[in-house]
């Protein structure tokens, strides 16, 4: 892959919603240290790595374009406990995923898919564009790196996927993703094509030829 590629190592964390950078990965728990009592008539909060069933289409603190039509809106809510795969919570009982872990690699996925034209800075207009500097977002999506890192694992040039793991985050095989490319030809095209500068379709002779390494 060319230099358009991201960084092979995982970055440490990122700046949380309307806060000051972390100083390591991203977590689904709260901060440690002594906590205010919950006020009588505010809402219970939500247990550490449950998925709340709050609505993401509001405007959190922190999130610059809160557009609903914004080509990149703000992240789902509860997308830092999905992406984080040292979050071991379960589903509580009575939810519709009973017993399932909430961090997990395919829900983490389908929540950054929309956000990877914002990791590269591939000069292609047409068939996979960067939105880095428009997208005004991007940079909430900071927790997706686990999913781009794993997505640029290899055994050779970038087609050759590496992407089961003995780990129980890593709820994923080639053929699941192999199924998503067909049905997300644009994800397809963004995931392949954005280790070149022009808008040519990539073929697999255009992977194995030693020139683009």
């Amino acid at each position: 892959p060319s230099s358009n590629s991201p960084s092979s190592d995982p970055p440490s964390g990122g700046p949380p919603f309307g806060g000051p950078p972390s100083g390591g990965p991203p977590s689904g728990g709260p901060p440690s240290g002594p906590t205010a009592p919950t006020p009588n008539m505010s809402p219970a909060p939500t247990p550490v790595g449950f998925v709340s069933d709050m609505p993401t289409l509001d405007c959190p603190d922190g999130c610059p374009d809160c557009d609903p039509n914004s080509p990149l809106q703000c992240p789902p809510r509860d997308m830092k406990a999905v992406c984080d795969k040292h979050n071991d919570a379960l589903y509580p009982p009575g939810d519709a995923r009973e017993g399932e872990r909430v961090a997990n690699f395919r829900d983490c996925y389908d929540m950054c898919k929309p956000s990877f034209c914002c990791i590269h800075d591939s000069l292609s207009k047409e068939y996979a564009p960067s939105c880095a500097q428009e997208y005004e977002n991007c940079f909430l999506y900071y927790p997706c790196y686990i999913i781009w890192w794993k997505l640029h694992d290899t055994i050779g040039p970038a087609t050759y996927l590496r992407v089961e793991q003995d780990e129980d985050f890593y709820n994923v095989d080639f053929e699941f993703l192999t199924n998503d490319f067909a049905n997300d030809r644009e994800f397809f095209q963004q995931l392949f094509g954005h280790h070149f500068d022009d808008d040519n379709a990539p073929t697999d002779d255009t992977f194995e030829n030693e020139d683009n390494w």
